[in-house]
């Protein structure tokens, strides 16, 4: 049960995630982005023993019947150990075929004596001493200590060279790669039973690992996440940054990143301070949206303190003793739920509310696919990672229904993926003469706008968002307007920037 789920939040959308745990108390979820996390595949020479084939009493009683001993009583006497741990050894030595009751001749009383496997097994004891084994094992780069990732985490690692576009490297805690001295004996020794239990031999060797020896080969690889940007509601206060591996929330990566000081490594507040998102929207707005906007963050925050209760809720009914105290719990969570419905109700009928960073790629789908009339999209690059064939043909059937199509972009590629990219829908404009295509130059707000129904102004690239690794991180929050004269105004100051270029 508990693996399906986990399978299933792996497989969630990036937006889906984003959405889950966009929950922070006293934070906004501004930015998220596929990164690698850091990872070093360590080849370690270490010092093992093999377990022995039998226990140690039974090794001692062995090598006594080997020496002439037989009774019981000789054997315990001489080992100074209890009548009844002799007996139990000699019945396991004789279970497994070691011993027998042998007479040295017809008139002789029957003793205990080896067999011929029993003679093997003696020599084989003899023969167990300490020997060099190599293992390949993992070192987390963040966490900075041996980690297990398991057959199906494993097969996910990256080499740099898998690296998905857009994907940004999440730096190690250290600068210095992993020494002898960071691996932990005992660690390592469970990793090293972890794979053994994983191996496919059908015997399994028991062993003890008594040293480390040596680190012989260092590859960096990389664990695909998710980076979730937090920005603190009331200005001045740190972002927070949060890791979901394979769906679910890493405390442990989170809590090193910040330790290792990776806010200001990869420079996320100064990014998010130049990037706010209410300053853009007063830029293109005015600043009379700033009710409806502050109306739309008092809902939303409702609307996680509500969340909040429902999983309190939730948590106690596990813990209740009675069919009564259940029933009450559950139907209260019912009164929840029905509040959050409200409160969403009111979201949407606020004119001008906050778009949150997850929203933006299902909505450009949406209009994409519903568009009656017009649809206008600004955005500084066309790249192919997010242009791609599936949204040229979106855009050309929605041509092929009389749709005026305006998409005004700033600067050019020279990577030539994106120049082709840029050339198919260049073609397209030639085709269809209610395709307008013009290069607008730099702009800040990235702009989408669909009949009447609704504009946003954001910092998110529509036609990029696949984007860039070296691309700062941003508060890529917008505002979605839904007021027909907003919209209208919005969609004629831009029709001017088309009409002034040549």
């Amino acid at each position: 049960m508990v693996a399906d789920e986990s399978e299933k939040l792996a497989k969630q959308r990036p937006e889906e995630i984003a959405r889950r745990y966009d929950n922070r108390a006293g934070y906004d979820l501004v930015s998220w982005r596929k990164v690698g996390l850091p990872v070093y595949k360590i080849t370690v020479h270490a010092l093992i023993q093999l377990h022995k084939s039998i226990p140690p009493i039974e090794e001692f009683v062995l090598k006594t019947i080997k020496a002439g001993l037989s009774s019981e009583q000789e054997i315990g006497g001489l080992l100074g150990l209890e009548f009844v741990l002799v007996r139990e050894a000699i019945i396991n030595l004789r279970t497994s075929e070691d011993i027998d009751l042998i007479a040295p001749d017809p008139s002789s009383k029957q003793v205990w004596k080896l067999t011929l496997k029993g003679e093997r097994t003696l020599r084989n004891l003899k023969i167990v001493v300490p020997q060099a084994r190599t293992f390949t094992i993992h070192f987390d780069g963040l966490l900075w200590h041996p980690h297990w990732y398991g057959q199906h985490l494993e097969s996910s690692l990256l080499k740099p060279r898998e690296l998905k576009q857009g994907m940004i490297e999440i730096s190690p805690c250290q600068t210095q790669k992993p020494e002898l001295s960071d691996l932990s004996l005992i660690e390592v020794d469970r990793i090293i039973e972890k794979i053994e239990s994983e191996s496919r031999r059908k015997v399994k060797r028991e062993q003890d690992l008594l040293a480390l020896k040596a680190i012989d080969r260092r590859e960096r690889l990389y664990q695909p996440a998710l980076i979730l940007i937090y920005k603190a509601k009331e200005g001045g206060g740190d972002p927070q940054v949060a890791f979901v591996i394979d769906g679910i929330l890493s405390e442990k990566h989170e809590t090193a990143f910040a330790h290792s000081n990776g806010v200001k490594k990869h420079r996320i507040f100064e990014s998010l301070r130049v990037s706010d998102s209410r300053h853009l929207v007063e830029r293109e707005l005015g600043t009379d949206v700033k009710q409806s906007l502050d109306k739309s963050e008092t809902l939303k925050t409702e609307v996680t303190s509500v969340q909040t209760q429902i999983e309190n809720v939730q948590k106690n009914i596990e813990q209740v003793q009675t069919d009564e105290e259940k029933v009450a719990l559950e139907q209260k969570i019912v009164g929840l739920q029905r509040k959050i419905a409200e409160l969403k109700k009111q979201q949407s009928s606020v004119p001008i509310r906050w778009l949150e960073v997850y929203e933006h790629r299902p909505l450009l789908e949406k209009v994409l696919n519903d568009s009656k009339e017009r649809l206008l999209i600004i955005s500084p690059w066309i790249r192919a990672s997010a242009t791609n064939s599936n949204l040229i043909r979106q855009i050309e059937k929605l041509l092929k229904a009389n749709v005026k199509v305006f998409i005004g972009y700033g600067l050019g590629e020279e990577d030539e993926k994106n120049a082709k990219t840029e050339e198919k829908i260049q073609r397209l404009a030639h085709r269809y003469s209610n395709f307008y295509l013009k290069r607008l130059g730099d702009t800040h707000a990235k702009i989408l706008i669909s009949d009447k129904k609704l504009a946003v102004v954001t910092s998110f690239n529509w036609l990029s968002f696949k984007g860039d690794p070296n691309r700062e991180f941003r508060d890529e929050r917008g505002t979605l307007i839904s007021e027909p004269q907003k919209i209208d105004e919005l969609f004629d100051s831009y029709m001017k920037r088309f009409n002034e270029q040549v």
